[in-house]
């Protein structure tokens, strides 16, 4: 009886694998002859369909539930025998065709991410690398946070670049991509800081426009901070464009980038008088602060037709910011209240970070009071608790720049 049972399992086993292995014969087929296909998932309640497991119509494949854990150890067996053969060119279009299946079930395998990277390596083929960008487009649109797939993607754009290859077309449609992406997974941290590895590739052209484009993403995704650290890589971008010689092009550049920054202050401040308690909006104003004051200070021309300084300028109307958000009444959802934190906050570092400013700020303060009396009001929180200082620590780390408040 026991054989007998042994028997009927090694059967049963022989038959799934089988099963598998047939199944995973048309999944590999069917990529094969629809590059443009998009992958997602049935449960077993869907409707029947002609083919039981795969259905596929109008580049759009559906992949029945029940099969995928055979579908996948089919996958990855077939894999490991490909990878384990002798070299030969039977072995690569193998190992190639296998290991698509496999990271399309699932793209964390590094193992087969690396396997293509050694093929793909051995001779330069641009429309091998062009499909290796679709392959990773179909698997980000099932799995739009995997890291191992933004990864290779990068490897593929490294590769294309070092070929003396144009890439600003390819730069174009990767933005696109990341921005159909963003849209459909929000606060994608990975997608974005793909989209900032871009920028470098790009021409001074595509990163202005990049940033007009960006204007509108920005406006409808206040509370999302990574689509404003793309809009800060993109002004550094700008920035370090203008250190070249001293040359009319470059004078030029200068006071492009000083208008662009004018105008982010002016948006930046609509965006944070219309949105309350929004944290990103301040880190923005931050960042645009710290250039505008180092550029105030250096600036040879730094008195205008009243003989008011620029710092005096930007100082006024930051500490008139302050004033209004004191003044704001407050509302049921407490957006008031951390608003006008933030804005404490955010005056008080400008007193920590820019010395030479501070007793400007301390002087035009006046008229809201002293700093210890606008912290007090803004974050009573933060006072001393019997005689001991308490310390509170605001501090936001960006990938260029780490902006921290201190309150004692």
């Amino acid at each position: 009886m026991e054989q007998e049972a042994v028997t009927a399992l090694v059967a049963d086993q022989e038959e799934v694998a089988q099963l598998g292995e047939g199944i995973l014969h048309h999944f590999e087929e069917i990529l094969h002859q629809d590059p443009l296909i998009q992958t997602g998932y049935w449960t077993s309640q869907a409707p029947e369909c002609p083919r039981r497991y795969l259905w596929c119509k109008d580049h759009k494949l559906a992949i029945s539930m029940e099969i995928l854990p055979k579908l996948y150890r089919a996958a990855r067996h077939a894999y490991s025998n490909s990878a384990a053969a002798k070299d030969g060119p039977l072995m690569e279009i193998d190992l190639m065709r296998h290991s698509k299946a496999l990271l399309i079930l699932c793209p964390d395998m590094l193992t087969a991410w690396n396997s293509r990277k050694m093929v793909l390596s051995v001779n330069y083929d641009f429309t091998k690398l062009k499909d290796e960008l679709q392959l990773c487009a179909l698997i980000l649109s099932c799995s739009p946070k995997n890291e191992s797939t933004w990864s290779h993607r990068r490897w593929v754009i490294k590769k294309v670049s070092e070929h003396n290859q144009d890439v600003s077309e390819l730069i174009e449609r990767e933005s696109v991509l990341v921005k159909e992406i963003a849209e459909k997974s929000k606060m994608n941290y990975r997608a974005w800081r793909h989209r900032c590895w871009l920028i470098p590739y790009m021409t001074r052209e595509q990163v202005l426009n990049e940033l007009k484009k960006s204007t509108r993403w920005n406006e409808l995704h206040v509370a999302d901070n990574c689509c404003f650290h793309y809009r800060r890589s993109l002004l550094l971008a700008l920035l370090d464009s203008c250190h070249v010689e001293d040359t009319e092009d470059s004078l030029d550049r200068k006071s492009e980038v000083h208008l662009l920054w004018k105008e982010e202050l002016t948006w930046n401040q609509m965006l944070i008088r219309r949105y309350q308690g929004r944290e990103s909006l301040w880190i923005h104003r931050i960042f645009l602060s710290q250039w505008w004051v180092k550029f105030s200070l250096s600036s040879e021309e730094t008195e205008c037709a009243a003989g008011t300084s620029l710092v005096d300028l930007f100082l006024a109307q930051e500490i008139y910011l302050l004033s209004d958000r004191l003044n704001a009444p407050a509302d049921e959802f407490g957006e008031a209240c951390v608003q006008t934190e933030l804005a404490a906050l955010y005056i008080l570092w400008i007193s920590k970070q820019v010395p030479a400013v501070k007793l400007k700020l301390e002087k035009r303060l006046h008229s809201v009071g002293s700093l210890e009396d606008v912290l007090a009001r803004a974050c009573p929180l933060l006072k001393a608790e019997q005689g001991h200082a308490l310390q509170h620590t605001y501090r936001v780390t960006d990938e260029t720049t780490t902006y921290g408040y201190l309150v004692l």
